[in-house]
């Protein structure tokens, strides 16, 4: 996978390379989102509060 083709998967690569952390790559995520991006990351992956709250009920 290149850059230009596959950029998320070239994102992968870097840390399974161990060119970068998981971490450093999820903060760089994090900063580049808008907050609604970030919402709808997290919802779209049922990680946002509706569905935590239904888990613990």
């Amino acid at each position: 996978m290149t850059f230009e083709t596959d950029p998320r998967d070239f994102a992968m690569e870097l840390v399974e390379e161990n060119r970068v952390t998981a971490e450093l790559l999820l903060t760089a995520c994090l900063k580049y989102m808008n907050h609604q991006d970030v919402r709808d990351m997290l919802d779209s992956n049922e990680l946002s509060p509706r569905f935590l709250d239904a888990e613990q009920s």
